[in-house]
């Protein structure tokens, strides 16, 4: 099991990597941070010697060889240093600092709405095969394939609309934008309290959308497991339905179920980006958005390093899941 993970990792490290990489590359070859010094308002151009030493001091000069900025990167990169944000944004914030302060608030939102939706998933997955053509069935179906036909931000809206018509009817609501309400005293029990209220509705939508996908999924997988012999055995000897799939069919239908898991995150992470601007959420979305928009080629590739540090992670997870359940693969 230990050289299994050790490899696994060692294979999705070199992946990130190269994905960090060629995402560096590419931005650094597309963005144009230097045309943020002439914006069409500006009414005097920038001097030429202040125009350069603000491009060479972020590493973002286009005078400069793109592989040479990418070595000086690269170098960067080993000792832990992602470079100063760059682009329209010229206080010159290190890009580890923004992640360090960005990455738990979005990480709230994504493994929390992701750990939701997931077991959600799989439980009405599991029962609506089980009882397969039952009304339960039928409804969980059609309401799955009607929250997967709908864009996030619809969902995000409906979501937001239905507090707002809880909050007409009784007096009391969910905060609908900001996590943190800055009139409140830090680390207070009142604080505290809206910070977790503020919570409720970005996680909702994030597990209803994870809910819908793994539920799915899971059932496909369930009702191959109820066809197979061991099953149908396990029946034959009095279990009913349900029972012979809890006792004996459940963990043959989440080894696949593993690998969807590695990718559901990624997902997770791209509904977060819309859930973040819409609640107002200082996190990794809002940054990845912001970043992009203004030309800020570190902040970019730094974007791109957790996502793809956040997806190794939860393959690993993945694997390591699947080892446990399925002895073959270990």
């Amino acid at each position: 099991m230990l050289k299994f993970v050790s490899m696994r990792v060692l294979t999705y490290v070199i992946l990130a990597f190269l994905a960090t990489s060629f995402a560096y590359l590419l931005a650094a070859s597309l963005m144009h941070p230097e045309e943020v010094l002439y914006p069409p308002i500006a009414t005097e151009p920038v001097p030429e010697q202040t125009a350069q030493q603000y491009l060479n001091v972020r590493n973002v000069n286009p005078d400069t060889p793109l592989f040479e900025r990418y070595a000086n990167w690269l170098g960067g990169l080993v000792r832990g240093d992602l470079g100063v944000t760059t682009g329209t944004n010229k206080a010159m914030v290190p890009v580890t600092q923004e992640l360090a302060n960005r990455i738990p608030i979005s990480l709230r939102l994504v493994v929390i709405g992701t750990v939701i939706g997931t077991v959600l998933g799989v439980v009405l997955g599991m029962i609506a095969a089980v009882r397969r053509d039952s009304l339960g069935d039928r409804l969980s179906t059609l309401l799955a394939f009607f929250i997967l036909s709908l864009p996030t931000p619809v969902i995000i809206l409906i979501v937001q609309q239905a507090n707002q018509g809880v909050m007409d009817v009784t007096g009391w609501g969910l905060p609908a934008i900001n996590p943190i309400n800055p009139l409140l005293e830090a680390g207070s029990w009142e604080s505290i309290r809206y910070q977790i209220k503020a919570l409720v509705m970005p996680t909702i939508v994030l597990a209803v959308t994870a809910a819908a996908s793994y539920s799915r999924y899971m059932k496909v997988t369930t009702l191959d497991v109820l066809g197979s012999d061991y099953l149908r055995t396990a029946r034959a000897k009095g279990l009913t339905r349900g029972k012979a799939m809890t006792r004996h069919g459940l963990r043959m239908a989440l080894i696949p179920m593993g690998q969807y898991f590695a990718f559901a995150v990624g997902a997770a992470f791209s509904g977060s980006l819309f859930v973040e601007l819409m609640f107002n959420w200082q996190g990794i979305g809002r940054f990845a958005i912001s970043s992009i928009g203004m030309a800020d080629v570190n902040g970019t590739a730094g974007v791109v390093l957790y996502t793809a540090v956040l997806t190794l992670l939860s393959a690993t997870f993945a694997d390591f899941l699947q080892g446990a359940l399925d002895p073959r693969i270990r």
